[in-house]
């Protein structure tokens, strides 16, 4: 990814804010649905997706693997090669895309032989995957450490799977799970995995399940996911539609509470799979309130009469730990302390969420302290500050809320949020919003 070391500005809104939004399509669900089209026999169609980095890594996956792969305005066709492996020696890089440096090596493992050598980006080359490579193995010898152990860059066989029973450990990351997941329809005989039943945002894992389905494979799982078993059946090809993204709806969700107005979010879905949809509840804890147009379509509004959000709250963000970071941010507008707890695991993703959130709510004049699993944030007078979002899209986008709500902000590396928004500060602009990517100071 190319971020550049250039800095933005994002300036406070000048009054309440209004408008409405269509969010991106999901980059979870767009990936998953790439990773599940390469590994069907036949065509097929993917509307609605994210193009953003992260799935265009995907995508050149998709066709350094001889996908034939043909992008249209909104929709991505992908001629799937199943378990045949047409390409059967590449060198791939996945860049900082979690998912694909996750799904990819799984999907690899289960097909014919040959030998892929998988690069990144140093950011996700500083991100473990042992749990990944520990549940691969226990399967056979596919994946082996090209330099630091637990680490890319690796390297991946396929046809070495002998076995048919494996055990994830679902505590780190989910996306070990959902990758051996996407893959297990390719084994020759029915797959068992199991875990110790603590899957770290396990929606995420019935996500997968659910995606996996609607491209004809049979799954059966505990309420736990304690034990999953997958039948050997062949992926078909299908038409496949990607919901709007959870996730990024959540910084245009929080505008109204930083700032004041109303907000609609045009093509969310109500019902949701994505853990982060919780994120509309969390809005009503801090006294907004949130109106469903039905089932696709949220407006999110601030009451007048509330001149700082409610206080006073302990969320358990483990099952939705992307909130995390926007949850922090509004949690420096109200009106007593705000606890966020369970969210440990976020220290291991594109940066240590944690540690750099701390730093961002200090510079701008919050009290907090910093905990193993989240932060205890005491509100406090927000003001300007330059701050660093250590090249982590989300980090950048809900830095710039603090900035919308209080004095404006100066943000490093403002490209990084193309990772799954490549449009939010544009976005921001349509809404009167404005950001200045020249200026250097106040």
């Amino acid at each position: 990814m190319e971020t550049g070391a250039g800095r933005i500005v994002v300036h406070p809104a000048n009054g309440r804010v209004s408008g409405s939004v269509r969010i991106p399509g999901s980059k979870s669900i767009t990936n998953r649905a790439i990773a599940l089209a390469v590994s069907s026999t036949g065509t097929s169609l993917i509307t609605n997706p994210l193009f953003s980095d992260d799935t265009e890594r995907g995508l050149d996956a998709a066709q350094a693997l001889g996908c034939k792969v043909l992008i249209r305005d909104d929709e991505i066709e992908i001629t799937g090669i199943g378990r045949q492996r047409p390409v059967p020696q590449a060198t791939i890089n996945v860049g900082s895309a979690g998912t694909i440096a996750r799904f990819l090596p799984c999907v690899l493992a289960f097909g014919e032989s040959g030998e892929w050598h998988l690069t990144s980006s140093a950011q996700m080359a500083k991100r473990p995957i042992d749990g990944l490579g520990a549940a691969l193995n226990q399967l056979g010898d596919p994946l082996e450490y090209s330099e630091n152990p637990g680490r890319y860059p690796i390297t991946v066989r396929g046809g070495r799977i002998r076995s048919s029973i494996a055990h994830v450990d679902g505590s780190v990351s989910s996306q070990y799970l959902s990758g051996l997941l996407l893959a297990a329809p390719m084994n020759a005989t029915p797959m068992r995995i199991t875990t110790d039943g603590t899957v770290v945002q396990s929606e995420y894992v019935r996500m997968t399940i659910d995606c996996m389905r609607r491209f004809g494979a049979r799954v059966g799982a505990s309420d736990d996911l304690s034990r999953i078993d997958v039948e050997p059946v062949e992926y078909r090809a299908t038409k496949f539609d990607v919901e709007a993204d959870a996730s990024t709806a959540t910084y245009f969700a929080a505008l109204p509470a930083v700032a004041g107005g109303a907000i609609e979010l045009t093509n969310l879905a109500r019902a949701s799979r994505q853990p982060d949809i919780q994120f509309v509840e969390i809005l009503t804890a801090f006294g907004c309130t949130a109106d469903w147009t039905g089932d696709f379509g949220v407006r999110i509004r601030r009451p007048q009469g509330l001149t700082r959000l409610r206080g006073g709250h302990h969320f358990n963000l483990n099952a939705c730990s992307d909130v995390a970071l926007t949850v922090a941010a509004l949690s420096a507008f109200a009106d007593a302390p705000v606890e966020i707890s369970g969210v440990e695991h976020i220290r291991h993703h594109e940066c240590d969420r944690i540690d750099a959130m701390t730093a961002v709510l200090r510079a701008v004049g919050a009290c907090v302290q910093e905990r193993p699993d989240g932060w205890l944030i005491e509100p406090g007078t927000v003001r300007w500050a330059e701050v660093q979002t250590r090249d982590d899209h989300r980090m950048a986008m809900a830095s710039a809320l603090i900035g919308i709500g209080g004095r404006g902000i100066s943000l490093d590396h403002p490209a990084c949020v193309a990772k799954t928004c490549p449009t939010f500060f544009e976005l921001l602009s349509e809404l009167g919003l404005s950001s200045d990517r020249t200026a250097a100071g106040h």
